[in-house]
């Protein structure tokens, strides 16, 4: 799931060893399959939708703790932090596609309605009735079914898309279903937040003030800051350091960094500046931290 070990080819059975460069695939994993998750945290950069056929899973996304029992189903979203930290005794179903393949087809999720629909409390996560996870399951196995056809049967492009449309609807339907959200318009305020989140998600090492983004987009910081919360619920700086503190725990876990090197990739001036940020917004030292996670990427 999401970016594994490099240098080795994905398998339909199993989880990929690296999706890198994959537009749209589906596999499966259990026990058997004889492939290992990753328990060291990576950084997705694609999109993903996992599913659980038997058993539990264990994964943690943005370092919290979360479980997926049998039928219970599970957004992965770039630029979110997920680790599994142990083997789990699961049977999941996972569809992976990166954004080359939306912008090839001409679907464009917007950063801001993703972020006020998917980022909740619960994020994309919940659990299906019988007959919902049996319908996304057939439309996962007709995906990957059809994406073992020959490239050169006819319109085979055509119908591998429409496959994959199929799952994306059945998960917004069913998120409409369960958290019953009105139907966002698209309006200048969502507009704007989604420019600014694509900033940050650009420059947030060398930048971190929110009067930067607001110059950016010829706005003062303050109407910055109230649009930005009217959409998502945080302001355009609790923003900023969610993604500067997601970055610094993923370096601090990797345990290939020091410290004052951390602190020297993020921008910051000095390790003791570093530290007050981070313990001010992760509640410990980067030093303690560090030491409760000590697995190496």
């Amino acid at each position: 799931m999401g970016q594994l070990h490099a240098g080795k080819q994905p398998s339909s059975s199993g989880y990929p060893d690296t999706l890198t460069g994959v537009e749209l695939m589906v596999s499966i994993y259990n026990s058997a399959s004889g492939n290992e998750c990753p328990k060291s945290p990576f950084r997705a950069t694609d999109f993903g939708i996992l599913m659980v056929k038997k058993g539990s899973l264990k994964i943690k996304i943005n370092f919290i703790e979360h479980t997926l029992n049998y039928r219970d189903i599970l957004c992965m979203l770039p630029d979110h932090i997920y680790e599994i930290p142990e083997e789990p005794d699961a049977t999941v179903i996972f569809t992976h596609f990166n954004k080359s393949y939306l912008v090839r087809k001409g679907i464009f999720f917007n950063i801001a309605e993703t972020y006020k629909i998917f980022n909740g409390k619960e994020l994309l996560k919940f659990s299906l009735s019988k007959a919902e996870y049996e319908q996304v399951l057939a439309d996962m196995m007709a995906l990957q079914n059809r994406l073992s056809i020959s490239k050169h049967t006819r319109h085979i492009d055509d119908i591998i898309h429409n496959s994959f449309l199929s799952i994306v609807y059945d998960i917004f339907l069913l998120n409409e279903k369960q958290k019953k959200l009105p139907e966002a318009a698209i309006n200048s305020k969502v507009e704007l937040t989604n420019r600014f989140l694509s900033l940050v998600a650009e420059r947030f090492k060398a930048e971190k003030r929110v009067i930067y983004y607001a110059n950016c987009l010829h706005i003062t910081p303050r109407h910055l800051s109230q649009v930005v919360k009217q959409v998502t619920g945080k302001s355009a700086g609790e923003h900023i350091d969610d993604f500067v503190i997601r970055e610094a725990k993923l370096l601090l876990t990797g345990h290939v960094m020091n410290i004052s090197e951390i602190a020297e990739e993020l921008h910051f001036s000095n390790p003791s500046f570093f530290g007050k940020y981070f313990k001010k917004h992760a509640g410990l030292s980067p030093l303690s931290f560090k030491r409760d996670h000590n697995i190496a990427l």
